[in-house]
């Protein structure tokens, strides 16, 4: 695929794998993303495509901090 297109080391498997993460990293649910990718376990679909990155762990922060105010108010 990637030689066809002239892009070197890009295989239809490293498409999905990116797909995966792009979801996840960008909100969508795991188990959406989980059979998406016909996988039958949810648990393998986030152990191999979630990871900390600087953007979700700052994300998270702020969910928190929202909570927080919400909570503070009611």
């Amino acid at each position: 695929f990637g030689e066809k297109y002239g892009i070197n080391h890009l295989y239809p498997h490293k498409l999905r794998h990116t797909f995966a993460s792009i979801a996840i990293t960008s909100g969508a649910d795991v188990a959406s993303v989980s059979e998406k990718l016909g996988h039958s376990n949810k648990a393998f679909t986030l152990q191999m495509y979630t990871h900390a990155n600087q953007e979700s762990m700052k994300r998270a922060s702020q969910i928190y901090r929202e909570a927080l105010k919400k909570a503070g108010q009611g």
